[in-house]
Parts: structure tokens; C-alpha cells; sequence
């Protein structure tokens, strides 16, 4: 092979190409083996292979000829190429999208649970002032009251942002 670099995308001209880049993707081993090649730069035929745990070259070569307009083979190495690079951005993107969703997911669960802390930390502190200070002042208890209202109010509010998220 010679030194210069070797593109092996097809023309965007053809009018199906769309719709075989996405077929190229449904493939999960396609998708391992692009990550595998944006989070390293570049790779060889052997190091995707023993990366994505794929037993025979004849199929990991069949993924990468699937792979063509997103991949660039330059002195042995693969690389992406301009497409291959926008497609990567692209699961990068789709990934840390998939956490945020599950974050949020896991946040409106506890929802609840931490309104229920909330009041319980607010009457052990009312409490525990009481044991300690004996009678509490009219002033104290309107402190606590508004202290308790203003928390209570932060969590509505940041309940209500994590349901329309």
C-alpha cells in the first residue's frame, strides 16, 4: 500500500447513501469498532480485532468494508474520515444524552424520598432546639417555619424542572 492515504468513503452523490449509513450502524459491532477507533485516532487491523473481541478476520474485515465511507486506511492504519469523525461526535452525543435521561430518570424516583428527608431533618432540628433551649421563642418558631417553607419551595421548584426535563 502505498504512503499516501486511501479513502474508502463513497460518493454522497449516491441516492441510497443515507440509508446504508444507517444500516452500517444497526450493526453493534460496527459501533464497537468506530468507538474503538475515535477514542484511539487510529488502529490496526489487529488491534480492532483483539479490541472487539471478534475470533476471525474475515468477518472483522467484512465490518470494516461495511464501515467504508466512514473509515480511512492509511499505512495500515484506520482512521476516520470526516464522516466517520461526525458519526462518532454523534454516538459520543447520543451516549451522554442516553445518562442524562437515566440521571433524570433516577432523580424523579427520589423525589419523594427527599421531600420526606426534608421535613423529618427540619423536625429533628426543631426538636432537638426544643430539648436543648427549652421553650422555644415565637421568633425561633417563626425562623424554622420559614426556613422550612423556603426549603420545601426549592424542592417543588427543582421537582418540577426534573419532570419537564
Amino acid at each position: 500500500m502505498s504512503r499516501e492515504e486511501r479513502d474508502l468513503s463513497v460518493g454522497a452523490g449516491d441516492a441510497s447513501f443515507e440509508e446504508s449509513v444507517f444500516k452500517t450502524l444497526s450493526h453493534q459491532k460496527r459501533r464497537d469498532i468506530l468507538r474503538f477507533i475515535g477514542e484511539r485516532r487510529e488502529a490496526t487491523f489487529t488491534e480492532i480485532k483483539n479490541s472487539i473481541g471478534l475470533e476471525d478476520s474475515p468477518s472483522l474485515a467484512y465490518h470494516l468494508n461495511a464501515l467504508a465511507p466512514l473509515l480511512v486506511l492509511s499505512e495500515g492504519k484506520y482512521g476516520l474520515s470526516e464522516l466517520g469523525r461526525d458519526t462518532y461526535n454523534l454516538m459520543c452525543k447520543i451516549a451522554m444524552y442516553s445518562a442524562s435521561i437515566s440521571i433524570i430518570g433516577s432523580l424523579r424516583r427520589e423525589i419523594p424520598a427527599v421531600i420526606i428527608s426534608n421535613a423529618t431533618l427540619w423536625a429533628a432540628a426543631i426538636f432537638s432546639v426544643s430539648v436543648f433551649e427549652g421553650r422555644l421563642h415565637q421568633m425561633t418558631i417563626s425562623s424554622f417555619a420559614a426556613l422550612f417553607f423556603i426549603s420545601n419551595i426549592i424542592l417543588y421548584y427543582l421537582s418540577q424542572r426534573v419532570r419537564r426535563s
